[in-house]
């Protein structure tokens, strides 16, 4: 299954000490999810947090994966799942189709 999960920063702040090494840890831990397959892709807002749309077998999978990520406790996230948007016209088509008789 495919989730969007986004991030805003939140209301703990990333300690200014720590965030050279929590940013370059996080940057790691992006590009090895993006080479095995279980994150498509990761942008960012220009006004800060991001975006990715990621693999996962589960919800109980997505969250595992996304506490592991550095910047996990400094964000305040929205998970949602998503459909193949083909399966999804085609459903309602069929629904449409259905309801004109």
């Amino acid at each position: 299954m495919k989730y969007l999960s986004s991030g805003r920063p939140g209301a703990v702040p990333i300690p200014p000490e720590q965030a050279v090494g929590i940013y370059q840890a996080a940057k790691e831990w992006m590009n090895a999810r993006l080479a095995e397959g279980t994150v498509d892709c990761h942008y960012v807002f220009p006004d800060r947090g991001g975006f990715v749309i990621g693999n996962a077998d589960s919800h109980e999978e997505i969250l595992d994966r996304l506490m592991g990520y550095p910047l996990y406790p400094f964000l305040d996230w929205e998970v949602r799942p998503l459909c193949d948007w083909s399966h999804a016209y085609d459903k309602a088509i069929e629904f449409f189709q259905k309801l004109a008789g």
